[in-house]
């Protein structure tokens, strides 16, 4: 594809305009990260001007290149650029305004925002997703990410380069803006671009060093060899540019304690502006839009959704029949589930932490390997990778222990943020009900941590069948557009019981009384009730199986959030007892006493009150007083207290 480009003076020109927006911008809001916005522009204006492949209508589509902010403090700057590139029509004079969509780091609510940054070293894992998507499909579109070398002492970047050139990612660029100076201090090598490139290099990267990042001539030349010689390699490439921080204003130029300061004095703001100069060009009318000689006009799948549904419920037919007698924990039947939605649905594509075997992925891999990623052992960076993918056309699912996905809490948090349109992340091995391995692998506050997160949705079933139908009850309310955001489904280590038959309905919100005593009783006859779910819920249901003379209610709590009729299975209980196995704090009990205010005698939880030990699955359980006898101790207890 051949490009028209604008000449050398003509970016200058345009870099004084986005220069003057970003200072002008910045002091009027009174805060922002000015400095680290004009060590960039030179980058970006080449970038955006002459060499990213987009159009402002269709910005962020698959079929066009991509821009990823990683540095996202850098938004006054980005900004700017989606301005006069006619991306966005916001006034530039509102930033970090109430109300106003140019917020304080890049959000999604506003155009050709695809990815929420600011909470560095993330979003090179994002370009991972995104660049891997357009590889799969064979598109020609490509995939720059800005980065700050601040974050680049972030552990996620170098996960994540692993794994670009693993997956040999060639059309994507990171652009490293190597300005010297982080928000405390120097950065760990400040201008020192070598001890940079040996380790891009290490790790597979073809390495493009700029000794001046300001100098639009090498600038070009970087993005022309990337263009049309590396990324025609098996390699990722990165552009190390050495720039200086504040450049272009004397007195903030390559100067210390000026990270996230505005100039805030008219007259000093007079002095930068004079200093910059005045540029008389509109840069508007510079930009040309570019297209890959594609069609975009690729004809949208038809997904019928009776057919699927049908589809899906004879399968749990087939799977019930097969296997009613059996045992079968919930982390398997999670893998079993999801190999066959991959029959129905080509855009799902799974993510795996070294752990398939475990996990139970292997089943889909095994049958559909062109869309099973291996992140090896980098849950950050494989939580980026599903959000770069998620924006991209195709439904990940990411799976791990439980426990091990609190090291990418952030990066969970993040994408949160991003808004995707369906994220599913499976934590397996939760409880104490793991046994020997400890707590260490134990996942104990996952269901705070996700239950926390605006607008997800989470799950915890108690059976194989339980698993698959909310499994494909995602898929079919995500269909209808009923279901958006992220998805957990929290599981299970130990084989159980099939609790259910094929005919069992789990609508998500809809918790389920799934064994009921409405004896009288004339000790006590207020109800108790009993609120579980997992592997505690079959032990619950063996401690009720034994309450001839209580009445009671037995209740499986797999939807955690969102909670939709809790006033109805618990209208005549007086009394409740909540027993799990996950940390006291933050659990079922917390998620459930808020619909209880003033409504119950009494509300007790049984739940992981200290740091577990190794031992086995029913030492553990009777240990935190989780095994059916103490249960149906407990039970008794409350009756004739």
């Amino acid at each position: 594809m051949k490009i028209t480009k604008i000449n050398i003076e003509t970016l200058k020109e345009i870099s004084k305009v986005v220069r003057r927006d970003i200072l002008i911008s910045t002091y009027l809001a009174g805060s922002g990260h000015p400095t680290t916005c004009l060590s960039a522009v030179e980058l970006l204006v080449s970038l955006f001007f002459n060499y990213l492949v987009f159009d402002n209508d269709n910005y962020g589509s698959i079929y066009q290149d991509e821009f990823i902010l990683s540095k996202g403090h850098a938004a006054p700057l980005l900004y700017s650029i989606y301005k006069h590139t006619k991306i966005i029509d916001e006034d530039l004079s509102t930033l970090r305004k109430y109300n106003s969509l140019l917020e304080g780091h890049p959000s999604t609510k506003l155009k050709g925002v695809k990815y929420a940054t600011g909470s560095l070293g993330q979003g090179l894992s994002i370009a991972l997703g995104a660049s891997w998507a357009r590889k799969y499909k064979k598109l020609p579109s490509k995939v720059y990410v800005l980065v700050g070398d601040g974050e680049l002492a972030e552990g996620s970047i170098y996960e994540s380069a692993n794994l670009a050139s693993y997956y040999n990612l060639s059309n994507l660029c990171i652009i490293a803006d190597i300005n010297r100076i982080g928000q405390s201090g120097p950065t760990m090598f400040e201008h020192n671009l070598s001890e940079y490139q040996k380790r891009f290099e290490a790790f597979g990267f073809n390495v493009i060093t700029l000794e001046d990042g300001h100098n639009f001539e090498l600038i070009n030349q970087a993005f022309e060899l990337f263009i049309n010689q590396y990324s025609n390699t098996n390699k990722p490439t990165i552009i190390l540019a050495k720039t200086l921080k504040g450049k272009g204003v004397s007195f903030l130029e390559d100067k210390l304690d000026w990270h996230g300061k505005p100039i805030t004095k008219k007259e000093d703001l007079e002095l930068a502006l004079t200093e910059i100069g005045e540029s008389k060009i509109n840069p508007s009318d510079f930009i040309t839009y570019k297209s890959y000689s594609i069609s975009n006009n690729i004809p949208s799948i038809q997904i019928k959704i009776d057919e699927i549904e049908n589809k899906l419920n004879n399968f749990v037919k087939d799977f019930y029949l097969k296997n009613k007698d059996k045992k079968i924990a919930t982390r398997e039947a999670f893998g079993i589930g999801l190999a066959f939605l991959g029959s129905l649905i080509d855009n799902l594509v799974v993510i795996d932490g070294d752990v398939k075997n475990s996990t139970y992925t292997l089943y889909f891999e095994k049958e559909y390997k062109d869309r099973f990623i291996e992140s090896y052992i980098a849950e950050q960076s494989m939580i980026g990778f599903m959000l770069g993918l998620s924006k991209n056309g195709f439904i990940p699912v990411a799976s791990t222990f439980g426990a091990f996905l609190t090291r990418a809490y952030d990066f969970i948090r993040m994408m949160n943020y991003s808004r995707p349109d369906l994220a599913i992340i499976c934590g397996t091995h939760s409880g104490v009900s793991i046994g020997e391995d400890g707590p260490s692998q134990m996942a104990l506050e996952d269901i705070a941590a996700f239950k926390a997160l605006f607008n997800t949705t989470v799950l915890y079933p108690s059976d194989a069948i339980s698993t698959i139908k909310l499994l494909f009850n995602v898929f079919i309310e995500y269909l209808k557009g009923n279901l958006k955001g992220i998805v957990y489904f929290r599981t299970s280590r130990p084989s159980s019981n099939i609790i259910y038959d094929y005919n069992s309905d789990f609508e998500i919100g809809e918790n389920k009384i799934i064994k009921e005593n409405n004896i009288d009783n004339s000790l006590n006859n207020t109800k108790i009730g009993i609120i579980s779910a997992g592997v505690i819920l079959h032990e619950a249901l063996k401690a009720c199986n034994k309450l001839d003379n209580i009445p009671f209610k037995l209740i499986d709590f797999y939807s955690i959030k969102p909670i939709k009729n809790i006033d109805k299975i618990l209208k005549d209980v007086k009394q409740i007892l909540v027993f799990e196995e996950h940390s006291k704090d933050g659990g079922i009990g917390e998620t459930v006493a808020p619909y209880l205010v003033n409504k119950v005698n009494h509300f007790e939880i049984v739940a992981i009150d200290d740091i577990p030990v190794s031992g086995s699955p029913d030492d553990l359980l009777k240990h935190f007083k989780l095994d059916s006898e103490s249960i149906y101790l407990k039970i008794k207890s409350l009756i004739y207290q």
